[in-house]
């Protein structure tokens, strides 16, 4: 196993670790929004996966966000 295929697989675990614990704050975070002025049923199977795919949303920028950091700060530490 070469030095890059280390690297690569640790910045994809941080990646996934990342899209996770952004998925999970966002969702909370959707959860304190008041639903019924947007919708028509706040509690319906349509907004309830429509929380789910903004969150999944949210954790997706969350976990880019963390790995565009995390390759700066690598890139930093090269100069």
């Amino acid at each position: 196993m070469s030095v890059w295929t280390v690297a690569l697989a640790v910045a994809g675990a941080f990646f996934m670790l990342a899209f996770l614990i952004g998925t999970y704050v966002t969702w909370q975070a959707l959860g304190v929004l008041k639903w019924d002025k947007f919708v028509f049923d706040p509690d319906g199977h349509p907004t309830r996966v429509l929380r789910f795919l903004l969150s999944l949303m949210g954790g997706f920028f969350v976990g880019a966000t963390a790995a565009a950091y995390s390759l700066a700060w690598e890139a930093l530490r090269q100069l």
